[in-house]
């Protein structure tokens, strides 16, 4: 894709805004530079007004202070009225905790590492059967049928709900922050989980949908808003970001043949490679806030009651924080300390799992042939935030698959 005009950069720099339509993931790159380059902090007009950080030390000190910077008018924005709140990243302590103990248990640490061998057999039939063809595309046989169906073995996923939460999580994105209401998107995605819900209450499986239908808050049952709000952010995050991420990982390795080789060579640099490729390509480029009183950063004082957007993209490529930024150093020491899983009390529950399946997708990849790209690939934004690659198509090289470890 060829470079937005200055005029563009300067007009995003000066009002900024992630919806829109010319802010793609490349404009982005270079207006959240120039802003991270001033104060770090701007004010936009944009929405009916809000504030950006661009620098690590903001957003993450912005992260960690969840009393001034309050998610519990939803982190998206804007949003279209009558989408129930994400759990729990839309909620304040103490909600907030009583909600991620609910969504705990299939993401800790123990549980996830009885999912490994499920994992790992998913992975190899996918890459399997695009390596068996010689090629194909990485994000529709691989990243996203990988991403939906380890969704599925950790919380318990119909068939149906499996073929179609894509789609309607696309849908969703495409309209949440430009219509007024949630008409054209929410009833479809209600009707999918009212019908999920049932069926776990049904059948007896032992999954994680199954012991949440039953599950009480105080001795009540779930009422039933938080418990969809609850199935919709598995729903959501739970592949979304996942999809993004391992097509962002692939699509790198896909262009660097010696990385490929050295992941054969040096298990020990698989989990610093996946670290760094979450650093570098933060698969959800911002979340928002609201503040709750006034705050002063760097000279600047946002008035309480200020959306403020904090640009993680952005944090994860301050060279004050990651020298050299633009360069992909997996043995730079610190990639681990990036904010793509958040900071503070909404630090990404499914953390554990997100590296059990990078983990299990470099180890796969690992064993198969070299392979690259046969295209150039599209990277477009899904409402302003989620980055996502259209398709990456790969040729691999003959010889079957390898036995490197």
């Amino acid at each position: 894709m060829s470079p937005a005009s200055e005029a563009t950069v300067s007009r995003l720099t000066e009002n900024f805004d992630f919806h829109d339509p010319e802010y793609t993931p490349e404009t982005a790159e270079t207006v959240n530079r120039l802003i991270r380059g001033g104060s770090g902090v701007a004010y936009s007009s944009a929405h009916g007004g809000m504030w950006v950080l661009s620098r690590y030390e903001h957003v993450r000190d912005a992260l960690r202070d969840h009393a001034t910077f309050s998610s519990a008018e939803g982190v998206h924005f804007p949003r279209a009225a009558g989408l129930p709140k994400f759990s729990p990243i839309d909620h304040d302590p103490p909600e907030h905790g009583k909600i991620r103990n609910l969504m705990a248990p299939p993401v800790r640490r123990e549980v996830v590492r009885e999912l490994e061998p499920a994992f790992r057999k998913l992975s190899a039939d996918l890459a399997g059967n695009v390596v068996a063809r010689g090629g194909g595309d990485l994000v529709s046989e691989v990243s996203r049928p990988f991403a939906i169906g380890t969704l599925a073995l950790t919380i318990g996923l119909s068939q149906e709900a499996q073929g179609r939460v894509r789609e309607l999580t696309k849908t969703m994105w495409k309209y949440i922050a430009t219509d007024p209401d949630a008409t054209r998107f929410w009833p479809a995605y209600h009707d999918l989980l009212s019908e999920e819900i049932r069926k776990a209450k049904e059948d007896g499986s032992g999954s994680y949908l199954a012991w949440l239908a039953g599950a009480t808050v105080d001795g009540e049952p779930i009422p039933d808003d938080l418990l969809y709000s609850i199935i919709v952010s598995y729903f959501v995050a739970g592949h979304d970001n996942t999809m993004n991420a391992v097509s962002r990982l692939l699509w790198h390795l896909s262009g660097d043949r010696e990385l490929q080789k050295e992941l054969r060579e040096r298990p020990d640099l698989r989990p610093l490679v996946a670290e760094e490729s979450l650093r570098r390509w933060c698969p959800t480029d911002r979340f928002t806030r609201v503040t709750t009183r006034d705050v002063t950063i760097e000279g600047v004082t946002i008035p309480q009651g200020s959306r403020v957007v904090l640009l993680f993209d952005s944090a994860n490529r301050d060279p004050d924080k990651f020298p050299e930024p633009e360069e992909f150093n997996p043995e730079r020491g610190n990639s681990y300390q990036h904010l793509s899983f958040g900071h503070g009390i909404h630090h990404c529950m499914g953390a554990h799992l997100s590296r059990m399946e990078f983990r299990t997708i470099l180890d796969e990849f690992a064993r198969q042939p070299f392979f690259h790209r046969a295209e150039e690939s599209r990277l477009s934004f899904e409402n302003g935030r989620h980055i996502l690659f259209d398709r990456i198509q790969v040729v691999f090289e003959g010889g079957g698959p390898g036995t490197a470890g």
